[in-house]
């Protein structure tokens, strides 16, 4: 197994000038054209032509970015995990994984963040084929990814050499309290995710209710669960937008929430983030995560060490329910179906079941 990361300054990028990062892949001086993105965090992102290749500069600032402000992310880990990433690539033994980053630098008062453009490699909403779903062999790619990055991250590198996500903010960031704040700054988003909560409030069971708007006033019971289980890395916003299928593997961007926490934070978001893509029920996508999970550690020789599965099943089903638990009540309200072919109605009240029950054996 290769050596951790040697990279353990907080601000790394801080100490390059966008003029190097630009010059480096000789990009100073050409002209940069907004480049048009659905993202909410409130990121900028323009693009640069280079003639024979496309890239794209991401800034991010505290003053820019939602998320940067409410994980208290000071040290702009996107830029951090950028330049650790640039500068080794993740690769090797360590975690195969292909990085499409090509470093960070200082932007006015935060970073710039520069990648290529990977429109084409992006897994998108919409799919080409007409089919909402995913294929299985995608899927099975990126959960091998993903299984790679938790089995080994549980040896790399040291807590303390990471500005990581802690896990208190990642768990409330799309919470009915953090939307009210949102509210409060004439933040769009915060109407939407209280539109969303007022749909769940319609929609689910009052058992669900309660857990939810518990947790939400007092997070410290699933923490504390939570902080029962192994640690790993956690990429932390698994979006399949997040993922891009390259010749090379599969690399994950927008490592802004990258935190250490147990797999059961991550399999949560992954499962209610991706639903309008997945094209099987969760109990199967989590059995393919389980079975490459052994591959990984078979392939490297390495103990998972994951801790108790049941106990990651169950707080992945309050997480998942806690994080997008607004878009469910949202989704059954519009009366959607999912490629599974299950209706959004009976999703909800699936995830709302479990989530419950996983309640009361593990809060």
């Amino acid at each position: 197994m290769s050596e951790p990361i040697a990279v353990d300054l907080r601000r790394p990028w801080a100490n390059v000038p966008l003029a190097a990062l630009l010059d480096a892949s000789e990009l100073d001086g050409l002209a940069e054209v907004p480049f048009a993105n659905d993202g909410w965090s409130g990121s900028e992102l323009t693009l640069i032509d280079r003639g024979d290749r496309r890239f794209i500069l991401k800034r991010t600032s505290a003053a820019r970015d939602w998320i940067v402000r409410f994980t208290r992310d000071d040290d702009l880990r996107e830029a951090w995990f950028a330049t650790a990433l640039g500068a080794t690539g993740f690769d090797g033994a360590w975690i195969r994984l292909a990085s499409p980053y090509f470093g960070a630098a200082a932007d006015g008062d935060g970073a710039a963040i520069l990648m290529p453009d990977l429109s084409d490699e992006l897994i998108a909403w919409e799919r080409p084929d007409g089919n909402p779903a995913i294929r299985t062999s995608l899927l099975d790619s990126v959960l091998a990814a993903t299984a790679r990055l938790h089995v080994l991250g549980r040896h790399l590198p040291a807590e303390g050499s990471v500005p990581w996500c802690p896990l208190p903010e990642r768990l409330g960031l799309l919470s009915r309290r953090a939307a009210d704040g949102y509210r409060a700054e004439a933040n769009p988003v915060g109407e939407r995710f209280l539109a969303g909560w007022d749909a769940f409030d319609r929609q689910a069971t009052l058992a669900a209710r309660q857990l939810i708007g518990g947790l939400t006033d007092d997070p410290t019971p699933l923490v504390t669960a939570l902080e029962r289980l192994p640690n790993t890395i956690l990429h932390g916003d698994l979006k399949l937008s997040n993922v891009a299928s390259m010749v090379d593997g599969i690399a994950f961007i927008d490592w802004q929430m990258a935190t250490l926490g147990p797999v059961a934070v991550e399999l949560g978001w992954f499962l209610v983030a991706n639903v309008a893509l997945l094209p099987e029920p969760p109990e199967a996508i989590l059995a393919r995560y389980r079975g490459a999970v052994a591959t990984v550690a078979a392939d490297t020789v390495t103990d998972p060490d994951l801790g108790d599965w049941d106990a990651q099943v169950d707080l992945a089903m309050i997480v998942g329910l806690l994080l997008r638990g607004w878009r469910k009540g949202l989704d059954a309200e519009a009366g959607g179906i999912l490629p599974t072919g299950a209706t959004a109605v009976d999703d909800l009240g699936w995830w709302s079941a479990r989530a419950v029950a996983a309640s009361e054996r593990r809060l």
